[in-house]
């Protein structure tokens, strides 16, 4: 009897077991069954610990824990490397699934090597906004696609084939934070094609009221790295067109943290993109700054 399961869902969390049991919880309500569940705990000094031992009886779930490294890459890299199935399914412990989850991701795995799907956003106090994060059906090839499009792709939403991971490396653990997703995907777009993006809201997102501060000169430097490194495999008019991409959203995170010269100078160049929607979105940005009020201008 073949007791393997079908996905294996990996779950990195530091000091959030109250939002780690509502991930949990989340799984136990999945009407697809067939799945193991590794919590990857980066050095917690909460009740972690205990609340995934509640969870023993009720689901196949096992504890890894490491020494706080201080991100998801290498936890989830931890859970990559004790999963025992063929499909990874990624799921962030302030995020959780709607029930039929796992049962519409396994009905569209056919022929598909790394498939995702859009995520309702939910506020601090538990209520849904109208807007969500949203996928996108991606154009072959795709790793033009996202170089030349921007991210599309949130992990709480992704389900790989393990073999796919393995051939990869899995996540960078070279201090890539808060952007070592995107650069997995893109080292992914350059192993297959068979991505399957599945139109449809198949669960929660939480967003905090101190999410702004996750923007940073920080995450400007390593999307940079990331470009830099993957557009030495773009033809010249490409590699061009993917320096706009940058320059846009190099704009929009110094935007958030309120340097706001920078991010003009960024969407003054962004604006050159030949894709219309940049242009547009570009110049809204640019004349947003120079029209702000004035007690903000000399930042």
């Amino acid at each position: 009897m073949n007791n393997k399961p079908f996905f294996s869902v990996i779950i990195p969390t530091y000091n959030s077991a109250t939002k780690l049991k509502r991930a949990l919880l989340s799984l136990l309500d999945q009407t697809f069954k067939n799945f193991e569940v590794i919590v990857c705990d980066d050095g917690s000094t909460d009740n972690t610990k205990k609340i995934v031992g509640d969870f023993n009886n009720i689901l196949n779930i096992s504890y890894a824990y490491n020494e706080h490294w201080g991100g998801p890459a290498k936890p989830r890299n931890n859970g990559i490397r004790l999963a025992k199935s063929e499909y990874i399914a990624f799921l962030d412990s302030d995020d959780w699934w709607y029930p039929k989850k796992l049962d519409i991701i396994k009905k569209n795995t056919s022929n598909y090597d790394f498939l995702f799907h859009d995520l309702d956003i939910y506020t601090p106090k538990g209520k849904k906004i109208f807007k969500k994060v949203k996928g996108r059906y991606l154009r072959r090839p795709v790793f033009i696609d996202l170089m030349l499009n921007e991210n599309a792709i949130i992990t709480s939403s992704v389900v790989v084939r393990k073999e796919i991971l393995d051939k990869v490396g899995g996540f960078s653990e070279d201090n890539l934070k808060c952007v070592e997703d995107f650069d997995l995907w893109l080292k992914i777009s350059r192993l297959t094609e068979r991505f399957n993006y599945i139109n449809e809201s198949l669960g929660g997102y939480w967003i905090e009221n101190t999410s702004v501060s996750i923007a940073s000169d920080k995450i400007a430097d390593t999307l940079t790295y990331v470009y830099n490194h993957f557009s030495t495999y773009l033809n010249d008019k490409n590699k061009r067109e993917a320096s706009f991409i940058l320059n846009y959203l190099i704009g929009k995170t110094y935007f958030k943290i309120g340097k706001y010269n920078d991010a003009a100078a960024n969407f003054a160049l962004s604006i050159k993109s030949r894709k219309f929607k940049y242009k547009i979105r570009s110049l809204a940005w640019f004349l947003l700054i120079i029209f702000r009020p004035n007690e903000t201008k000399n930042n």
